[in-house]
């Protein structure tokens, strides 16, 4: 069967200082956050929304995507990446959107997880202090927003981002 929706969720990080940042590092990140992103889209997009003139494509970028970081926190590779997939969400709707194709990203703040727990062990305390929600993002945060972009309701959005990250990005 087809395709109706393409939620790109994959993603590396590599925490090192610009000026020492190795170059397999900088490909790693890139080869997955933005490459493979953009591949498995087109291969969607060709071969299942564009024949069909309809699709929702929901990208999940980041928050360090949209802003610098915090002193101490050295992912220029993951920043980098993720601001190509907030701005490869625009340029894609723009193009897309002629064929009926939604796309949209989510911008995620600091959740729990796998590639995360290294660097919340040392600023775990100061992200929830700056954050205007008090927490971290949990299990659930994600969903409604998934949920919603790949529904009807949102049939009218395209091109836009959504930050999930307890309101730490307007401050």
């Amino acid at each position: 069967g087809g395709i109706d929706i393409l939620v790109n969720n994959a993603g590396a990080s590599w925490g090192a200082p610009a000026e020492e940042h190795p170059a397999e590092a900088w490909h790693k990140v890139m080869n997955l956050n933005v490459h493979g992103t953009f591949f498995l889209t087109q291969e969607v997009g060709r071969r299942c929304m564009i024949p069909r003139r309809a699709g929702k494509i929901i990208n999940i970028a980041s928050i360090a995507g949209l802003t610098g970081n915090p002193p101490g926190m050295h992912t220029i590779a993951y920043n980098t990446s993720k601001g190509a997939l907030v701005n490869f969400t625009r340029a894609l709707a723009a193009e897309w959107g002629r064929y009926g194709i939604n796309v949209n990203a989510i911008c995620p703040g600091f959740f729990p997880s796998k590639m995360s727990r290294g660097i919340l062990e040392k600023i775990e305390k100061t992200v929830i202090a700056m954050t205007p929600l008090q927490r971290l993002g949990g299990d659930e945060d994600l969903k409604g927003v998934v949920v919603f972009l790949a529904s009807e309701a949102s049939r009218h959005i395209t091109g836009q981002y959504i930050a999930v990250d307890g309101g730490a990005s307007i401050i």
